[in-house]
């Protein structure tokens, strides 16, 4: 048995348009502001908190940009909603991983309410054993959200599952091996010094 910790964002899902379009939505009123193209918001995946805000919207102030996470909030429920963003092939990595007995959660540096959306809107909450993100754990760095995971499950195997060089980053913190996805949003030299490499979501079932 293993504990599989996945990254959400280019491993799980791909939320992109959703995502850019609820960014816009909030910031109609603010027309002092460029709104992100989705190329932006990609490449700001995988950054924690005021970082991600900082590279997507550089020129919004502190203030802007507590009002767009407010705001985006509401249009995400709204933009996600009877949408299929979920990769090709990750149900049935899930299905098939709790069927072999492994438990399987999330290492995610977004926050609460939007790790609930994804788990509920793409119906596969029922497959995570004890989701975690950086907001739920009161973490800084996504290695603090693989210490919560330790700190639950105790001394077995684990694997982190991402696309992104903060996923590398956060499993050699907690000397965890790393799965990289390359249909994700990462670049090669992202990946190049994972443990295991993923063509397709399938191939994780080869290494646990």
């Amino acid at each position: 048995m293993a504990v599989i910790l996945f990254d959400i964002d280019g491993t799980l899902i791909d939320s992109t348009t959703q995502m850019t379009e609820a960014i816009h939505l909030a910031m109609d009123d603010m027309p002092h502001l460029v709104k992100p193209s989705k190329e932006s918001v990609q490449s700001s995946y995988g950054l924690a908190g005021s970082a991600f805000w900082r590279q997507a919207i550089p020129d919004a102030s502190e203030e802007d940009i507590r009002a767009i996470r407010k705001k985006r909030h509401h249009h995400l429920e709204q933009t996600m909603v009877g949408q299929k963003i979920l990769f090709d092939g990750i149900r049935d990595l899930l299905a098939e991983l709790t069927k072999r007995g492994h438990i399987v959660s999330t290492a995610s540096n977004c926050g609460v309410h939007y790790l609930n959306l994804v788990l509920d809107s793409q119906s596969i909450r029922s497959y995570f054993t004890s989701p975690k993100c950086l907001e739920s754990v009161n973490g800084k760095q996504k290695a603090d959200i693989l210490a919560a995971h330790r700190e639950e499950f105790g001394d077995v195997e684990y694997v982190m599952v991402g696309d992104r060089s903060s996923d590398v980053e956060a499993a050699r913190l907690e000397h965890m091996p790393v799965a990289i996805c390359h249909f994700g949003f990462g670049t090669e030299e992202e990946w190049k010094t994972a443990d295991y490499q993923l063509d397709t979501p399938a191939d994780l079932l080869k290494y646990v």
